[in-house]
């Protein structure tokens, strides 16, 4: 039995509501668990809905429907995002084949910009930090790697059992990262499924800037990606050097964004100033 995972926090309700239509509609059963949303989630909107009351975080509102999906007979879970959408009938069964053969425990798409319209790269980390990015083509055979973002990513429940659930101090950013990481030193790789390609938006908006689109997140947002990036390099399961390139990627970042977003400057400065002081203190609760 396939169980969906939707985390959301005042979602879009036509695209929320297309998404769950989606899934049903491919035999999945599907758990919403909502962050305290300005306006409630209707029940009638379908499948099972977890309403928390406030904002815990992606991490912990994933692990809910986790705990919610093993409970109810799930055998595999897959995760979506509020702002996801799949178009492709055969999207979900794509992803469980590989799983279904027991030749992998974990599974994801590809990507497609929603406004934009290209495709996401799927960034590999290598034991030296470095970076592969492949940008697999709609034909190209089923490949692995060890970092995914959790959107559209599907995982056999048996794999938390081994690896655990998402680190809830995170709060949001580099949750997928870090399980991913931690998941890959406990001997987990995931198999990239590239006929499987979902919608899925990144940041608030982006700007493009030279040949790269730079995501601008609100200054909340920002700040758990700077102080999170240093709670990577308390790991010893994370390359050091991925770790302190994030953390520099980061603060430049934020100063990109300082300069583009002149009605938020204090603000975006403040969450570079607090995210760095909490990241170097340690404080991730």
């Amino acid at each position: 039995m396939i169980y969906a995972v939707i985390v959301t926090f005042n979602p879009e309700i036509m695209n929320l509501k297309k998404l769950v239509s989606e899934l049903i509609n491919s035999d999945v059963e599907v758990v919403i668990v909502d962050n305290g949303s300005i306006e409630p989630i209707e029940p009638s909107l379908g499948g099972q809905l977890i309403s928390l009351g406030r904002n815990l975080g992606i991490a912990s509102a994933q692990n809910k429907g986790i705990d919610f999906s093993i409970e109810n007979g799930a055998k595999n879970i897959i995760f979506f995002d509020q702002d996801s959408s799949i178009s492709d009938d055969l999207f979900i069964n794509k992803l469980y084949q590989p799983l279904k053969s027991g030749k992998s425990f974990i599974s994801a798409p590809v990507f497609i910009d929603e406004q934009k319209g290209f495709v996401y790269p799927i960034v590999e980390i290598k034991k030296n930090g470095s970076r592969v990015k492949h940008y697999p083509s709609v034909i190209e055979k089923n490949f692995l790697v060890n970092n995914v973002i959790s959107s559209g990513t599907m995982v056999n429940v048996e794999v938390f059992k081994t690896v655990g659930k998402m680190a809830e101090e995170l709060f949001i950013d580099y949750v997928d990262t870090e399980w991913c990481l931690r998941a890959h030193s406990k001997g987990f790789t995931i198999t990239v499924v590239p006929s499987a390609r979902m919608v899925h938006s990144i940041g608030d908006k982006s700007v493009k800037l030279g040949k790269f689109y730079v995501p601008i997140h609100n200054p909340i947002r920002r700040y758990y990606r700077i102080r999170n990036a240093f709670y990577l390099l308390r790991k010893s399961y994370i390359p050091k050097v991925m770790s302190l390139r994030e953390i520099l990627f980061s603060v430049v970042h934020q100063v990109v964004i300082v300069f583009v977003s002149p009605g938020k400057r204090i603000d975006y400065l403040k969450a570079l100033g607090k995210g760095l002081k909490d990241g170097l203190l340690g404080r991730f609760n």
